[in-house]
């Protein structure tokens, strides 16, 4: 891990640690601490995979294919969607975006949106503000206002936030400086080695040493830590990957990564439960999958834009929503699941803020601003207003992809365009004959897509496991 330099913003956090068996019993920390923790699962999935991509520990490549999901978006060329669009999706944003900026420390460094409003008297945006159809965004500086053409740069500069009007952001921009975003600035919080949050009280405190076995007060001692931003991230990165955290942090240099490493836990009962609720509501995507004859084994699937848009739209979602909402806990780490379970047993008032944050926290659901027809989860965005999206080449039909697009799509989620290079390609790649191939149809529903966003997180075999079911039939 990269050190830190001394100008650096940092936060400050006390640890006990049992000297003898090298561990972390738990940490004592402030607001700060628990507000940076508690915006992890607000995070969307994309920029998680943006800003952990930044880290050189190479032990632990978490997130399973979603980086190859990101990057396939990023080199896809803009021919096939629109420059906004293609910004929005690498750059997705949950509704507590606003509240997470005025965190202690800033771990997410998408940047605002930024729009131009013209001020011409002449055009039909004249006095209106951020009226969205005669505006244009900062990431294409040629484009011009789409009232009065007049050129970008002689526009007016605004900053545009848009959110839930379900969340009162008045009470977070009249803080003093310090105080908390989520939690109060009054308290003091204990934090468990696998990510358990709790007000502090003396009876914890001797519970949680009588859990872990710990008699010999001796074997103790105090250790302060200073975090900066980098290191935040790298302990979101580690979260993700250990059941054991603040271990691996503080002992990395002979902390036994068997003891650490994690895979995720996978209990369906409860999940199969919200699959037959919701599956009859969901619509379904075709796809067409490449299987080598010699051996069954899955090669790719070529598809249309609405597979691959369903796929992209995986980055938008926060984690909090693919744990909580979707999920619903059966398929996820330890680590994540206590960091929900802890908001959701804090009372409301004396240590989380407002039962507005809690619910925002315990349902983080994406802010992006265009929904696609193509999301096939039941969940729900914050749209624009009808008379903001009249721009075409934002949204296709309802989609963000140009539909007469066709693509390929490996095991591991890597999307490129469907040419005849790119198949030759391929299939030089997986060290296939032509004649070795045959295809078979599937369909895409709720059970599949949930399957599919559960594998890209711990795994590079997601249509394999996923679609199994079906090809086998």
């Amino acid at each position: 891990m990269a050190d830190t330099t001394e100008d650096e913003d940092k936060i400050s956090i006390k640890v006990i640690v049992d000297k003898v068996n090298k561990r972390v019993v738990c940490a004592e920390v402030d607001y700060s601490f628990v507000d940076i923790l508690f915006s992890y699962v607000t995070l969307p999935m994309g920029t998680i995979a943006r800003l952990l991509g930044t880290h050189d520990d190479k032990k632990f490549e978490c997130l399973g294919s979603f980086n190859n999901l990101y990057h396939s978006l990023k080199d896809l060329p803009h021919r096939y969607l629109s420059t906004e669009c293609k910004s929005m999706l690498l750059n997705p944003r949950s509704l507590s975006y606003d509240y997470c900026r005025h965190l202690e420390l800033k771990i997410d460094d998408t940047e605002p949106s930024h729009y131009f409003e013209c001020h011409n008297r002449c055009c039909s945006s004249y006095d209106k503000v951020l009226s969205c159809n005669n505006l244009s965004s900062e990431h294409d500086r040629s484009q011009s206002c789409r009232g009065c053409y007049t050129y970008l740069p002689s526009m007016r500069f605004e900053e545009s936030y848009w959110y839930s009007s379900d969340y009162d952001l008045v009470s977070l921009f009249t803080n003093s400086v310090g105080s908390g975003v989520f939690v109060s600035d009054s308290g003091t919080f204990i934090v468990t080695d696998d990510l358990c949050v709790e007000p502090y009280n003396m009876a914890s405190s001797i519970r949680l040493l009588t859990d872990l076995g710990i008699t010999d007060m001796n074997h103790l001692e105090e250790r302060n830590l200073q975090m900066s931003s980098y290191q935040m991230l790298y302990f979101l990165k580690l979260a993700l990957s250990t059941h054991r955290p603040f271990t691996y942090f503080v002992f990395s240099k002979i902390c036994p990564e068997t003891d650490v490493f994690i895979s995720w836990i996978d209990s369906t009962s409860q999940h199969n439960d919200f699959i037959i609720k919701e599956e009859s509501a969901s619509s379904k995507i075709h796809l067409e999958l490449s299987l080598q004859k010699s051996t069954g084994k899955l090669l790719f699937a070529e598809s249309k834009a609405d597979f691959v848009e369903f796929l992209f739209g995986f980055l938008s979602l926060p984690l909090g929503t693919v744990i909580g909402t979707l999920t619903k806990g059966a398929f996820t780490s330890r680590c994540m699941d206590n960091i929900l379970r802890s908001i959701s047993h804090m009372s409301v008032g004396k240590y989380l803020k407002s039962q507005d944050i809690k619910d925002m926290l315990l349902t983080p659901h994406f802010g992006q601003k265009y929904i696609s027809k193509n999301q096939i989860f039941p969940l729900n965005g914050v749209p624009l207003r009808s008379d903001e999206i009249e721009n075409n080449d934002i949204k296709i039909d309802g989609g963000f992809l140009k539909q007469s697009g066709m693509f390929l799509v490996t095991d591991d989620l890597t999307i490129t365009p469907s040419s005849l290079a790119s198949s030759i390609d391929l299939l030089k790649k997986l060290e296939v004959a032509p004649e070795d191939i045959e295809r078979c149809e599937v369909s895409i529903s709720l059970k599949e897509g949930l399957s599919m966003l559960k594998e890209s997180l711990r795994s590079s075999s997601i249509l394999t496991k996923s679609l199994e079911h079906q090809v086998k039939k």
